[in-house]
């Protein structure tokens, strides 16, 4: 047997998974998209059901001021005493802080108002309980500019201090060393940790005491797990894990890595940190991870017992006909919730619009998908009937941050016809011009992704596709200097008084000859 990583696909970085009875639950970073943190399970490990996310109310998470790359920052979840415990850090506010949640009697998992704040320097946090003491770990920021593995025991109610901060480790050398999680084996707390910034140097690496306040060993093979010295392997900046155990008590590790595409020479990726899984072999003193190789593709013939907890793998495409009242959980905006805006009906969702632009440090009329494969399309079916266009623009947009993104829209002009509008925003490269116009309101609008482009379509009444095309590099982490987010396409709304209205959206893999 073998399967694919990633195992969820678009950004998702900085995994976390937790077994509740058949369950195993994941939660993933979101940075500055609302709503924060992601939530998913499984029964099987590969394939995933994204359920509603955990952070919903500025009580628990205030992402309104979040720049791009901020907001929800690693995010950690465990599960203790018969509730749910999600700790992270909301980099806007700079507040580290715990979500409780528990689950009602539908098997839904109902998360408390208010957080619980913990008062640290710091970023990336882990919660661990040993008997009735409460432990988190995190990434500290110390006054020489050194960043090194702290904990403090706090009292879990209140979120207070009751020892620490310690310094754990400096970890081994790497910048950066950050996503500490410990795992209790053997009479050994085991610290893992991420180290060498979350690029092309990414690497795991390990620790043991039998003291949870240490001092820390190294393991003798530090890194444990990386892509850094293998440029030619499809997975590269593989970093910031957590270890786990099945059902049958095998081991396994989720972390995050990511899938570049070269073109010309160049290297660059859209789809942001993406979410990998990896069976562990942990009979030794030291966990080794895969063969200690981080691949795309895990063959399962050295991992039998492991294989037994699997399924086959199925990756579907996205398809919403909004049959339901509620706006399903792949949707994101940004930085606060779109629902003053949005109506959704019976193969009806109506978004309006509003001044704010893609640009702005705030909640542009925006309502996107994670782009999950570098071949592949996102196409909305329009419900003319009930959009408006009196003065705004409405159409379709990527965006990677709020100074690289990339619009097709339309708006009425003087003969009452239709322009399309290009908008493409790369830094402070600014481009807005007509490349067409139309007699009638378009049936659909697409963005075909491409490797090497992104192609932007309006298909008119008559079944013609107009448009554009753009270099997919410019969406691309590379470009932004940052490799937290990655691209999102979605639906797009300017003016107060403009109405997107969207009978369905799909979001498939197109073949690669189609390019």
């Amino acid at each position: 047997m073998q399967y694919n990583n990633p195992i969820l696909r678009g950004m998702r970085p900085d995994p976390s998974i937790v077994r509740v009875d058949k369950y195993y639950y994941m939660v993933n970073s979101t940075f500055e998209y609302y709503p924060g943190i992601t939530l998913a399970r499984s029964t099987d490990l590969l394939n995933w059901e994204t359920l509603p996310s955990v952070a919903t109310k500025h009580s628990q998470a205030d992402l309104t001021r979040s720049k791009s790359n901020e907001g929800i920052f690693a995010v950690c979840i465990r599960y203790h005493n018969d509730k749910f415990y999600v700790i992270t850090t909301n980099f806007a506010e700079f507040k580290t802080f715990i979500i409780t949640g528990s689950l009602n009697s539908d098997g839904k998992i109902v998360w408390d108002d208010q957080r619980i704040n913990i008062n640290v320097n710091g970023i990336d946090p882990d919660i661990f309980f040993d008997d009735d003491h409460t432990y988190v770990q995190y990434t500290g920021y110390l006054e020489n500019g050194q960043k090194a593995l702290q904990q403090v025991e706090i009292e879990l109610t209140s979120g207070r201090i009751l020892d620490g901060p310690k310094i754990l480790t400096y970890g081994t050398g790497g910048r950066d060393v950050e996503g500490p999680h410990i795992i209790k084996k053997s009479n050994y707390y085991y610290l893992l940790a991420a180290e060498g910034g979350t690029g092309l140097g990414h690497m795991i690496t390990i620790f043991r005491s039998k003291n949870i306040w240490g001092p820390f060993e190294e393991c003798p093979d530090n890194p444990i797990f990386s892509n850094r010295d293998r440029a030619d392997e499809a997975i590269q900046n593989i970093g910031h894990g957590d270890l786990f155990q099945d059902e049958s008590k095998n081991w396994w590790l989720v972390c995050l890595g990511t899938r570049p595409i070269n073109i010309n020479f160049k290297t660059f990726t859209n789809t942001g940190r993406e979410t990998m899984l990896y069976p562990v072999d942990w009979s030794s003193d030291w966990p080794i991870i895969n063969n200690g190789l981080p691949s795309d593709t895990v063959d399962m013939t050295k991992f039998p017992e492991h294989a037994k907890t699997l399924q086959n793998q199925k990756f579907t495409d996205f398809t919403d006909f909004f049959k339901k009242g509620n706006l399903n959980p792949e949707w994101v905006s940004l930085r606060n919730s779109l629902a003053d805006r949005l109506t959704i009906e019976p193969s009806n969702l109506t978004l309006t619009g509003s001044d704010l632009t893609l640009s702005d440090i705030d909640t542009p009329s925006f309502l996107g998908l994670r782009q999950t494969e570098p071949d592949e399309t996102f196409t909305v079916d329009v419900n003319a009937d009930n959009c408006n266009l009196t003065t705004g623009q409405i159409g379709v947009a990527v965006t990677i941050d709020s100074t690289h993104f990339a619009s097709l829209t339309i708006k009425k002009n003087e003969n009452g016809h239709f322009d399309l509008i290009k908008t493409i925003h790369v830094f402070d490269l600014v481009v807005e011009e007509k490349v067409a116009e139309i007699t009638e309101f378009p049936k659909q609008f697409s963005i075909i992704n491409h490797t090497s482009n992104k192609e932007f379509l309006v298909q008119t009444a008559d079944n013609d596709s107009l448009g554009f095309k753009v270099a997919a590099m410019h969406f691309s982490n590379e470009a932004i200097s940052a490799l937290n987010t990655g691209d999102m396409l979605g639906i797009y709304a300017l003016g107060n008084d403009s109405k997107i209205s969207i009978k369905e959206a799909h979001r498939f893999l197109i073949n690669k000859e189609e390019n």
